[in-house]
């Protein structure tokens, strides 16, 4: 099989019988080695670049049968996919390809039909079932299309200055996530407000004179609107400087793994998009002092200062696997006056 291309993997075991019983080995073909093919045309796909361009869908759906691509030779082949090539030009070598592969699976096929397990008739239903879920695709992606057009056409009116992309991080899909889960931005009175609704502040927990710190964050907000600051956030903190400097401050001084660190940053990043939308300008970057540099600079100076190394990084997932969440910190508190003066001791306590 390795001389036809295929990758091997030799794997050992010991009950082999219930292995060829569980995929429907019949006894005829039954030896002291099993192979187990993987799909019913191996190696067939991965000789198309694109796996879901239009010749690969059009290949599905009325070439699936190795047996009729090797009767009707590669010249055939070659024809029909040209034909439904419509990006690019289909080369004599990409249709070898396809037909070599096609001929290993129907030597590889020809076993199974030996002993009756899978013939002609067997393709022809594939076929069909495959060519239904490929009309289900389809519809849904013309849909899907249809939506994204709406989608653009309402952020352009809605958002016509286009500011929110100028933010690092920000593009054509967290835009419109932005603008549509934010609303109207003043009805948030201040940064702290926006947090909350965000959800990416810790949560609370208190019980009389005691009160839990370090807890995870609350998620109280859209999700969708995390998941947008979270991978908006994790590039902004690679091109804005005040970003990167929060990023490094939690990974190297305060021990906190990627996704720790990373809930800061979704914090400030958050506070940032607030601004741009309510002022209405485009984002600014700047470094640490409040100087507005360019994007050049900017990358410079993270690169120099807020770099991360890999060791770091290596040992904060080392520290995160050995801790693990069994500790969470507690602040006991008098019940005094709010004026008088408050002594606060703090403590571990484990979860049981």
């Amino acid at each position: 099989m390795e001389d036809n291309g295929y990758t091997v993997k030799v794997e050992d075991v010991n009950n082999l019988s219930a292995v060829k019983i569980e995929h429907n080995v019949p006894p005829q073909l039954q030896s002291c080695h099993t192979a187990i093919v993987d799909g019913y045309l191996p190696g067939v796909r991965r000789t198309f670049n694109d796996a879901w361009s239009s010749p690969v869908r059009a290949f599905l759906k009325s070439r699936l049968n190795p047996f009729i691509v090797v009767r009707d030779g590669e010249d055939a082949l070659h024809a029909f996919l040209s034909k439904n090539s419509y990006h690019s030009k289909w080369s004599k070598a990409q249709t070898r390809l396809v037909f070599l592969a096609c001929q290993s699976a129907a030597a590889v096929c020809k076993l199974s039909e030996s002993a009756g397990t899978v013939n002609e008739d067997f393709f022809m239903d594939l076929q069909d079932e495959i060519a239904r879920e490929l009309r289900v695709l389809e519809a849904d992606e013309i849909e899907s299309e249809a939506l994204a057009c709406r989608i653009v056409e309402l952020y352009q009116k809605l958002h016509s200055s286009d500011n929110l992309r100028t933010t690092p991080g920000v593009g054509e899909h967290a835009a419109p996530i932005f603008l549509a889960t934010v609303g109207d931005p003043a009805r948030f009175p201040n940064q702290s407000a926006f947090a909350n609704y965000e959800g990416v502040v810790p949560g609370a927990k208190q019980s009389s004179n005691v009160e839990a710190k370090g807890l995870r964050m609350t998620k109280a907000g859209p999700s969708i609107m995390r998941m947008a600051l979270y991978q908006a956030g994790d590039i902004g903190r690679r091109w804005d400087p005040q970003l990167a400097a929060v990023y490094y401050r939690e990974m190297v001084y305060h021990g906190k793994n990627h996704r720790q660190a990373m809930g800061a940053v979704m914090s400030h990043f958050g506070a940032r998009m607030l601004t741009v939308l309510k002022v209405d300008r485009p984002y600014e970057l700047r470094d640490i002092e409040g100087n507005p540099i360019s994007k050049e600079h900017a990358r410079k100076l993270i690169l120099s200062k807020y770099h991360v190394s890999e060791d770091i990084r290596r040992e904060r997932r080392r520290r995160n696997r050995k801790v693990g969440t069994d500790r969470e910190t507690a602040t006991y508190r008098t019940n005094e006056a709010v004026e008088a003066p408050q002594p606060v001791s703090v403590q571990a306590v484990s979860r049981k």
